[in-house]
């Protein structure tokens, strides 16, 4: 019983983390009381299970851990892009595409393997982000050609 209430405890609060970083990734108020929604049922479901005793295949606890990480992994790389383009802004360089792939381990060790650009200026884009990020990031630069 002092096992389910902990579960219960911890789901409670992964819940309440996922419901913060749904509303500061969420575009819309729309689609923000949708994932409140999903999240609440979750919550409800997490709360029904210890008093019902049902066992799952794959535990809640989790699901919410796969889906907190992928949430966390969406608002990093939505921050890592913004940053690369003030970093190529400031170089005087137009980059109109940005793409990177962000991954988070096991340990919670957030790494970046690959960037791909569409920039102005092939030679400094590769540059900067090389100087940025580090050679072990596979960087792919396009140059838009006018």
């Amino acid at each position: 019983m002092l096992e389910n209430l902990k579960i219960s405890v911890i789901s409670v609060c992964m819940l309440s983390i996922a419901i913060a970083v749904c509303t500061l990734v969420c575009p819309n108020a729309a689609l923000a009381k949708q994932v409140r929604f999903l999240i609440a049922l979750l919550f409800i479901i997490s709360l029904a299970i210890p008093l019902t005793n049902l066992e799952f295949p794959v535990s809640m606890m989790e699901i919410q851990q796969e889906r907190s990480q992928e949430s966390a992994k969406a608002v990093t790389q939505k921050y890592v892009e913004e940053a690369l383009y003030l970093l190529l802004a400031q170089e005087q360089i137009s980059c109109s595409e940005l793409q990177v792939t962000v991954h988070i381990d096991e340990n919670q060790s957030i790494s970046i393997s690959d960037v791909n650009a569409v920039c102005d200026d092939f030679q400094k884009a590769c540059r900067v982000l090389e100087q940025a990020l580090g050679e072990e990031v596979e960087i792919h630069v396009t140059e838009v050609l006018e």
